[in-house]
This record gives C-alpha cells, sequence and structure tokens, in this order.
C-alpha cells in the first residue's frame, strides 16, 4: 500500500508539473516585459497631419500590423495623436500603460515636456523605443534611439547656401517648435558651418514649423533687408518650401531657401527649379529601425542604443531618386 501510494502521489506530482509547464511557458512568452501573457506595442505620435508624420505613421500601422498577423505580437494600441503636445504624449504614455504595452514606441513633441512620457513607462518596467528627436532622458533611459543626426542637417544646410551665395549676406533662420531636440540641433549645426564673417543673422525666427509664420518672416524681412537678404534657412521643408515661394512671387528668386525632410511637395518644387535643395529625412526609414529593434528584442538578440538613418542632400541633380 505504502508502494502503490508513494507510486499515486509521484504521479500525481508529474500530471501538476506537466499541466504547470504551459503557464511557465506562456508567462515566459518572449517580448511579454510586464508579464501579462501577451506582447502589446504602444505607438504615441508626434501627431497625425503634417507632411512629414503621416507617412511615417502609415509605415508604422501597416508593419505593427503585420506583426500581429505573423503572430509575433498579440496587439498594438492603433497610432495614438500625440498632438505636438508634450503634455498629451504624457497621458498617452499613461493609456498605454493601463492598455498593458510592453513596448512604447514615441516620436517626442519636445525634448523636456516630453520627456515625462518616456521616464513614466520605463519607470513602469516598459521598454521604450524614441523615433525621430530624443527627449532629455533618451540616451539614458530608451532601448533604442532611431533617428538621424540632426547637427549634420545644419550642415548640410549651411554648407548649400555658402555654395550658392559665396559672397554671403543676411539670413534668417526658420524655427521649428523651440525646445524641440530637431530645432536645437539643426541651428546647432548652421552655426557650426555658416562663414560668420560673411553671414549676418537678421533673426532666429520661432515658426513652430509652420508654413504661414515663414511666409510672415520672408515678407517681413525682405521688407526690412532688401537686397542685402540672402537666404532663409528652415528647420523643415514646409517653411522652406513656403518661404520660397513667397520670395520667388516677390521677384526675390535669388533668396536662398532650404529647409529638412524632403516631402514630396518640396521635392517637386526641386524638380521644377522653384527651390534649390531639401535635406531629405527618412522618417519612414527611422520608424523601421525602430520596429525591427523591437523585432530584434523580442527574439534574444542584441539591440544597439542608437540606429542613425543618413540625412541626403537633394537638388535638381538627384530628386528624381526621390520623387515618387
Amino acid at each position: 500500500m505504502k508502494l502503490k501510494n508513494l507510486v499515486a502521489l509521484s504521479m500525481t506530482g508529474l500530471m501538476v508539473a506537466g499541466m504547470a509547464l504551459p503557464v511557465a511557458a506562456e508567462e515566459a512568452k518572449a517580448g511579454d516585459v510586464n508579464g501579462d501573457g501577451k506582447v502589446v506595442v504602444g505607438y504615441i505620435s508626434k501627431n497625425l497631419v503634417d507632411p512629414f508624420h503621416v507617412p511615417i505613421n502609415d509605415a508604422a500601422e501597416e508593419q505593427l500590423q503585420a506583426m500581429v498577423d505573423d503572430g509575433i505580437i498579440d496587439e498594438f494600441t492603433g497610432i495614438l495623436d500625440g498632438n505636438t503636445d508634450g503634455a498629451k504624449q504624457c497621458d498617452l504614455a499613461q493609456d498605454c500603460l493601463n492598455m498593458g504595452a510592453d513596448y512604447v514606441i514615441i516620436l517626442p513633441a519636445e525634448a523636456v515636456a516630453s520627456d515625462p512620457a518616456v521616464t513614466a513607462l520605463v519607470d513602469a518596467g516598459t521598454k521604450v523605443v524614441v523615433v525621430n528627436s530624443k527627449t532629455d532622458s533618451t540616451d539614458d533611459l530608451a532601448l533604442t534611439y532611431c533617428g538621424s543626426d540632426d547637427v549634420y542637417a545644419g550642415e548640410l544646410m549651411a554648407d548649400y547656401v555658402m555654395e550658392k551665395v559665396p559672397d554671403g549676406g543676411v539670413y534668417v533662420h526658420c524655427q521649428g517648435v523651440i525646445g524641440n531636440s530637431a530645432q536645437i540641433q539643426r541651428g546647432e549645426g548652421i552655426l557650426n558651418k555658416l562663414d560668420a564673417e560673411k553671414w549676418e543673422l537678421a533673426a532666429d525666427v520661432p515658426c513652430d514649423w509652420a508654413a504661414d509664420k515663414a511666409v510672415n518672416a520672408a515678407q517681413d524681412y525682405m521688407a526690412q533687408y532688401g537686397d542685402d537678404l540672402k537666404a532663409i534657412i528652415c528647420d523643415n521643408d514646409d517653411m522652406s518650401s513656403a518661404a520660397q515661394q513667397t520670395c520667388n512671387e516677390a521677384g526675390r528668386e535669388d533668396i536662398v531657401c532650404i529647409g529638412v525632410d524632403g516631402n514630396q511637395g518640396p521635392l517637386a518644387m526641386v524638380k521644377a527649379g522653384t527651390l534649390g535643395a531639401t535635406v531629405l529625412q527618412d522618417g519612414v526609414g527611422q520608424v523601421t529601425a525602430g520596429i525591427d529593434a523591437i523585432k530584434a528584442d523580442i527574439a534574444g538578440e542584441t539591440v544597439e542604443k542608437e540606429y542613425v538613418v543618413p540625412f541626403v542632400l537633394v537638388t535638381s541633380e538627384n530628386v528624381d531618386e526621390y520623387l515618387q
């Protein structure tokens, strides 16, 4: 009897252990950072409307849905609208936590104001992938940063302006949202390269990435400086293309306007000869690198702290490579 009881107990123990195995396997599911048995990815956009971010969001949605279809993740939150507002992005970070997100991709609106979103997510144990521009704690806390060297973008713009106007003159700098890392670093790049002995800065004008504000700046400084105004350097292409069109309509095609992004509208202007150049930023490449980093982390592969997607100066000589 004792032997039979011992065998029975042993068999019962094996059955219990056997039943426990699937549970343990489920708890150890690859990518299940918070241990709730499923893998969820959150996506906090910068916004849903501007020409640079729309294709980024579309590409992210397509790729994340493919990860669901392929069984790599269980679900994603959809494309959450950051509304170019750091406070809104912080609220969305909490929404991602409430949805059980194991990973969150965020495209920050501002370096400082969006940073609490990153810190709150990391403090809760979520792995954060920062795309396109950095927050203050990105280098220390994020799983990875996927973007481009914005200082280099500013340097490319300055080099182009000096090539086109070797004698120098007065220039205006139309800035993006103040505090965004791209705004800060592109300004640094311009100052790194632009010859201070030949070029006079009329003003750094906060234009919030907005075309209408760049138009106002172009009109104001053409009126103030006349023929001495030789260039308008912009932190994005919405501003540069609008400023160039304003200058052209005023008979000032000689004013060199350039910006960053390489949206299809400005590329078409480069093709038509109404805009000299743009600095193309591969936003889809940036977010793809971020999604690939999540795939690698789920697979147990090494994820680098930073992935840099190169900027490209686009002129009439190479515009056909990028114009769709």
